[in-house]
């Protein structure tokens, strides 16, 4: 996160550094990312960037911490309206980025750091940064899940649905990246996701399944 400096500026010099930064990470690939571009379109030091920002990778969590928060409240939001069905949520995500995604700085923004990062950045910038419950805030989202889950439909236990978020985040991250490579082939991409989500959705219910 930024340092207290950072935090204390104006709103006018935070903004300039932020717009450049969007401007930056639009522009090229992650790994290509230039602090001395950002530093020049924003008209501060290369000392005065590091004095607010540890990195790039600091910067970039910072940026992202208003759509972290967004797509958190999007998923308990679409997890109760699919009846607490965790996989037909992933679905409604996919559809809701698509369309929500569509600005052309936001498209590029997110296009880049879907198609460079690592699977460690990719789940950095979805905020999820634990695993197994190694992680206070990753742990907090996991319980949460659970607590709204259809318990009757899904009989299995927090430690196994840590499993299954870990995994449907990475079939869902891949259908992002998927969609910013080529958009006209959405359609074909919520097909395949709906396949994969039902397949997973067997696996965790095989026992149920073979009872009814």
């Amino acid at each position: 996160m930024p340092t207290q400096r950072f935090l204390n500026l104006k709103d006018s010099k935070k903004n300039a550094i932020l717009e450049a930064a969007a401007h930056e990470f639009a522009r090229v690939p992650y790994s290509a990312v230039s602090i001395n571009q950002i530093i020049k379109e924003a008209e501060i030091s290369r000392g005065s960037f590091y004095t607010y920002f540890e990195d790039k990778d600091d910067l970039m969590r910072y940026m992202l911490r208003g759509f972290r928060d967004t797509l958190r409240k999007k998923v308990f939001e679409f997890l109760e309206e699919e009846n607490g069905n965790p996989f037909r949520l992933c679905i409604r995500l996919l559809k809701d980025w698509i369309k929500t995604g569509s600005e052309r700085i936001t498209f590029q923004i997110h296009r880049n750091l879907l198609a460079d990062l690592s699977v460690t950045g990719q789940n950095q910038m979805f905020g999820i940064r634990g695993f197994l419950m190694k992680d206070e805030l990753y742990k907090s989202f996991v319980e949460e899940l659970y607590n709204r889950l259809d318990k009757d439909r899904y009989p299995t236990t927090i430690e196994t649905l840590c499993y299954i978020v870990d995994m449907a985040i990475m079939i869902l991250i891949k259908s992002m990246a998927m969609y910013y490579q080529d958009p006209s082939e959405k359609e074909n991409i919520i097909q395949v996701l709906t396949e994969e989500m039902t397949i997973l959705e067997r696996g965790m219910c095989t026992q149920t399944s073979q009872q009814s």
